[in-house]
């Protein structure tokens, strides 16, 4: 079973920068689990990174060893062609808006580009089970409702990333 790890901008700010011992503990985990990271685009974006720079990472980035090591990797642009991930990301906006008592014009791209980048790797075969690390709880939410309404039944899985978790992390988490 292939099991896919993506994670969102809150977990790098939570973990504060490389020097602080929460990154360093994440950083160590996956590595000892041999696992990766995924990050939507959007997501790198939020980080400093530049999406239209040859290589990943830009100079912008303030994590360039999580990309160099291996541990951190951009996702595949979303296909917004695939009716399945464009239905996915506006009921995630509607989700989080409704949670949020938002209006859904204020709700963060990235935020959508999460839950649409798991059903893009569910959908596409390239993942049997998507962990999702956030340290947005609406997020999190609209995941683990509104996936399972489009035959993704038990292979979503939302942890919460509080600097407990964080500080608690070992490779068995990704195991």
């Amino acid at each position: 079973m292939t099991t896919v790890y993506i994670a969102d901008t809150g977990v790098f700010v939570r973990c504060g920068g490389p020097d602080n011992n929460k990154f360093q503990r994440l950083r160590r985990a996956l590595r000892q689990a041999d696992v990766s990271l995924r990050i939507p685009q959007r997501v790198y974006e939020e980080l400093g990174g530049d999406p239209v720079a040859d290589e990943y990472p830009s100079g912008n980035i303030p994590y360039p060893d999580g990309f160099e090591e291996g541990w951190i990797v951009v996702a595949d642009e979303l296909d917004y062609a695939n009716p399945l991930v464009s239905t996915v990301m506006d009921e995630t906006r509607r989700f989080i808006a409704s949670e949020t008592d938002r209006d859904e014009d204020s709700i963060e791209k990235a935020d959508t580009a999460l839950v649409g980048l798991v059903a893009q790797l569910l959908d596409t075969g390239r993942a049997d089970h998507v962990v999702l690390l956030t340290t947005d709880k609406p997020a999190g939410g609209a995941a683990e409702t509104l996936l399972p309404q489009h035959g993704f039944s038990d292979r979503i899985d939302f942890r919460y990333v509080s600097v407990e978790y964080l500080e608690m992390i070992t490779a068995d988490e990704f195991r």
